[in-house]
């Protein structure tokens, strides 16, 4: 593949994803990683796309919020990972905590490993809500507002003073990518439910599949050094590990 072929094809990846990271682009396009460096910096030094740690960024991200996946697709991909996350983070439930279950095919799957257990979950999530709402033990609180049928949440004004009101013991969220420190999500609104369920809690967690490790997304909304650990699968490389470990407890 010639250099501006090359240019073009990585150029109109990371505007259909919003954001590629340097090993996608290496796998994605056959390319060595000196290769794929310089192209992302001679695209960046041309304004067609920004160059971030750890990739390259499109210049256009609401043209691509329209790309993002269905929840039922994102229900398939992963699966095994997502059960031992969530596997992990029920374990961390206590007797009497209040908990908050956030957005996203990984957190809703905490609901299946609840039995036993004695507390009150609050979520703005439907699929989340459907796990829990007859497991013996549990107290459940769906968060109302403005539905989003994507992903099957409620959001806005209503269900973020609603969380505002409420003091969690422990609050578990998802994310659509982890770069550096940065914690990322597709959604502002929804990234912004995030963070504020994150204020009110005594303890914080991320849960994240490895594959969005190095990914970068439209909104940053927390801080990984803010956050008490990373509940992850065990296919975090080594490296990443190091890395996130430096910021905060990783779980896997």
């Amino acid at each position: 593949m010639i250099k501006l072929e090359r240019q073009e094809q990585l150029e109109s990846l990371i505007n259909a994803r919003g954001f590629l990271s340097v090993n996608d682009a290496i796998s994605l396009l056959n390319s060595s990683p000196m290769t794929v460096r310089r192209d992302m910096d001679e695209l960046a030094s041309e304004n067609k796309i920004e160059r971030v740690r750890g990739g390259g960024k499109s210049l256009h991200p609401i043209r691509n919020a329209a790309l993002e996946q269905p929840h039922n697709t994102k229900r398939q991909q992963h699966i095994n990972e997502k059960h031992r996350i969530a596997q992990l983070a029920a374990e961390l439930i206590e007797h009497g905590d209040t908990v908050f279950i956030g957005a996203g095919t990984t957190c809703e799957l905490i609901g299946s490993y609840l039995a036993g257990t004695s507390a009150r979950v609050v979520t703005n999530s439907l699929p989340a809500f459907d796990l829990v709402k007859d497991v013996a033990g549990i107290e459940t609180i769906l968060l109302g507002g403005l539905y989003r049928p994507k992903t099957s949440i409620f959001y806005g004004p209503l269900t973020a003073n609603a969380l505002n009101n409420i003091n969690f013991d422990k609050v578990f969220v998802g994310a659509n990518g982890i770069d550096g420190s940065d914690v990322t999500g597709h959604n502002a609104d929804i990234s912004d439910l995030q963070r504020i369920a994150f204020d009110c809690g005594k303890k914080r967690y991320i849960l994240a599949d490895s594959s969005k490790f190095g990914r970068r997304d439209f909104i940053t909304f927390y801080d990984m050094r803010n956050i008490d650990a990373l509940i992850t699968d065990n296919n975090i490389t080594p490296e990443y590990l190091a890395e996130y470990s430096a910021y905060t407890r990783v779980i896997s």
